[in-house]
């Protein structure tokens, strides 16, 4: 495979090179300051007299359907492989420095959530689902029972 890929990586790093052989003959142009410009909008009265009716008008916008994204767009199939980072959280607490420091072997921390309660998945920090855990093949894992970007 990598064989295949040789003539495009020479075509490619010989336009590169006639470029840069094109950008060195060429001569040296120098920079002009540009002048500022007013902004274009400090030109129009948006302004309405005191005794002028604000005109409003509902603006109808389409709904948008539900669907799924499409994995075979090339756009998006070039962020299928970035890796994330998943966090299962089964309950928070707060503590001070010094119950931290007294923690030891065989110490509970109470958390906010009960038993059975489905806890929060988080990719890179961002909740986007509760889950319940689940054990496979002897490990801990996370069945998603709710959705939470569908929300957003």
């Amino acid at each position: 495979m990598a064989g295949s890929d040789t003539p495009v990586v020479q075509e490619n790093a010989a336009r590169a090179a006639a470029a840069a052989a094109a950008a060195a003959a060429a001569p040296a142009v120098p920079a002009e300051p540009l002048e500022p410009q007013e902004p274009l909008l400090s030109s129009i009265d948006t302004s309405l007299p005191d005794d002028a009716p604000a005109a409003v008008a509902p603006v109808a916008l389409p709904e948008l359907a539900a669907s799924a994204p499409a994995r075979d767009s090339k756009h998006l199939g070039l962020l299928l492989d970035v890796g994330v980072e998943v966090a299962a959280v089964v309950g928070t607490r707060e503590l001070k420095l010094e119950q931290v420091m007294a923690i030891q072997t065989g110490s509970i921390i109470d958390l906010d959530k009960h038993a059975g309660q489905p806890i929060e998945l988080y990719v890179n920090g961002k909740p986007i689902a509760l889950a319940e855990i689940v054990v496979v093949d002897g490990r801990l894992g996370a069945r998603v029972v709710e959705s939470l970007t569908a929300k957003r």
